[in-house]
């Protein structure tokens, strides 16, 4: 980051436009979660099809984005950045639109490809812009824009989806891509690749080579299998449990998704004083307590609510230090390395939406709880090959 004054604005406004870019995207991945039980109803549809709206938007991103992110080693990371959001707003047209579920899942995959093009970027930018201990700071502060998005952009989504249904979520998203994309317009600067030829074989032999790379991917795919085998479908729990409607379930995402963005924008300060490993390892650790605490209290709501919050305090510092040392592993290689991220995110997401609308039938909220803890013991264990 510069350091006079005139850079200083800049580098704000740089900030400002990453964050709502995110946000955005954020809160179009998220809301899907208390809308399941109004699409199922709306669609006549089971709660495993419904949720599969979910898996396809992840597969697209997550096979999207080893394609997409090596263009960003090559090419304007600006230019990428328009298409993309383009690309996710054409999509959320096609969600908004939707008069039956097979054009619904048409729209998420769209809408997946557009954020596959878009997030790899968006965290390359970061990366390549800030170093040291204000890359720790803007990517904290980045990554809470996705917790903001569940505490502000999800309520906000439920709430018009109660004035009228839940199609008017997609036209609420649709407005803020349009802003979105005006402040990219006039924000992100131009920042050309390091690369003079686009060779994805290269690019993807670099990130093989690198055995960090690998295990810290994996440790991000494990860790959100765990998450989101649960997150998914937290909303149709409450709403079976409790007889919550849409508004009284986006209501609970609030609480999870302001303590979120607390932790992911003041993760930064933790993460320079501690490091990164120790601060994935200490918030996974946490974070199985808390998910075994809402298992053993899903009966109470008032109990629910608080390990909910603090699984998001968990869950924001612990993905925030991931991600900040994932973009620094292969530096010359970022927007690869950050698409490969994405994608086992994703992939995280797409496994564990998929295996939990099969199990959940079955095994219900606690079996799922379980094999959720059982999952984030498995990424403390990776970590802590990783940082041996």
């Amino acid at each position: 980051m510069k350091q006079n004054n005139t850079y200083k604005i800049k580098d704000i406004l740089l900030v400002i436009g990453l964050f709502l870019v995110v946000f955005v995207i954020g809160a179009d991945s998220f809301i899907i979660s208390p809308l399941l039980p109004a699409i199922e109803k709306d669609y006549v549809i089971t709660t495993a099809q419904a949720a599969l709206s979910v898996t396809i938007y992840a597969l697209c991103y997550a096979v999207g984005s080893p394609f997409f992110g090596p263009l960003g080693d090559r090419f304007n990371k600006r230019k990428l950045l328009i298409v993309g959001l383009l690309v996710f707003l054409v999509g959320s047209l096609v969600c908004a639109q939707a008069t039956n579920i097979v054009v619904f899942y048409i729209g998420r995959a769209v809408a997946g490809i557009g954020a596959a093009v878009t997030m790899p970027n968006i965290w390359a930018t970061v990366g390549g812009y800030f170093t040291d201990k204000k890359l720790n700071t803007v990517m904290g502060i980045t990554m809470s824009a996705l917790s903001l998005s569940i505490a502000v952009g999800v309520p906000m989504g439920t709430l018009l989806s109660q004035l009228s249904n839940w199609h008017m979520a997609f036209w609420g998203s649709i407005l803020l891509t349009l802003l979105a994309f005006v402040v990219l317009l006039l924000v992100v600067p131009n920042l050309t690749g390091n690369q003079k030829e686009l060779k994805y074989l290269a690019s993807f032999q670099t990130l093989i080579k690198s055995k960090k790379a690998l295990l810290s991917l994996s440790v991000n795919l494990v860790w959100m299998f765990g998450f989101y085998l649960i997150y998914t479908f937290l909303g149709t729990f409450l709403n079976q449990n409790f007889h919550f409607n849409t508004a009284q379930t986006g209501n609970i995402f609030i609480a999870y998704g302001l303590s979120n963005f607390i932790a992911s924008f003041c993760g930064g300060q933790l993460l320079s004083k501690i490091g990164a490993m120790k601060d994935v390892i200490l918030n996974g650790f946490l974070s199985i307590i808390f998910i075994l605490g809402l298992v053993i209290s899903q009966n109470h709501l008032w109990g629910i609510i608080i390990f909910l919050i603090l699984l998001a305090l968990a869950q924001g510092l612990g993905v925030t230090a991931l991600t900040t040392y994932i973009v620094g592993v292969v530096p010359d290689k970022r927007s690869t390395v950050m698409s490969f991220n994405s994608s086992f995110l994703y992939l995280g997401l797409t496994f564990g939406s998929l295996i939990g609308a099969i199990l959940y039938s079955k095994v219900g909220f606690t079996g799922l709880g379980i094999i959720s803890a059982m999952a984030l013991g498995v990424a403390i264990y990776q970590t802590m090959r990783l940082k041996r």
